[in-house]
């Protein structure tokens, strides 16, 4: 009589064994995700920033060249139209980084999705090979 043991059988750990890398391997993944994110987007601020700032110093020196009420409106018209077109580059920038991270979760996704469908497509292999090892154990012992 073959026993349950001569089975390939995977235990209950092997299953938190694999659940448990597969967690793990995601918060990897998130980590690294938000690592990118956070070095973006302090990039992109500073940046940001800077240009803020030679925003203003040539608002200053326009204003210093006209000291009158027509010099106050242009340089502020043309500091306010500067920073427009920067936030304007910058949620530029910002769809691009979310459209690549997206685009990178989605071929993470896709790989993850082929691998589980591999695993599952052998463990149902496993199982009926268990089952039919199951159905011939009567059979054998009846005999």
């Amino acid at each position: 009589m073959q026993t349950s043991d001569s089975v390939n059988e995977s235990s209950p750990q092997d299953a938190i064994q694999t659940l448990r890398q597969s967690v793990e391997k995601t918060l990897d993944q998130n980590r690294g995700l938000l690592t990118e994110i956070a070095h973006f987007t302090k990039a992109e601020s500073l940046r940001v920033a800077q240009r803020n700032l030679d925003h203003a110093t040539h608002a200053f020196a326009h204003f210093d060249g006209r000291r009158d009420l027509a010099g106050l409106i242009e340089a502020q018209q043309e500091w306010i139209k500067q920073m427009m077109q920067d936030y304007a580059t910058q949620s530029l920038h910002y769809a691009e980084m979310f459209q690549n991270l997206t685009r990178g979760m989605r071929n993470h996704a896709e790989h993850a999705a082929s691998e589980f469908a591999a695993e599952a497509e052998e463990s149902a292999k496993e199982f009926g090979k268990k089952s039919e090892a199951m159905m011939h154990q009567p059979q054998r012992a009846a005999e």
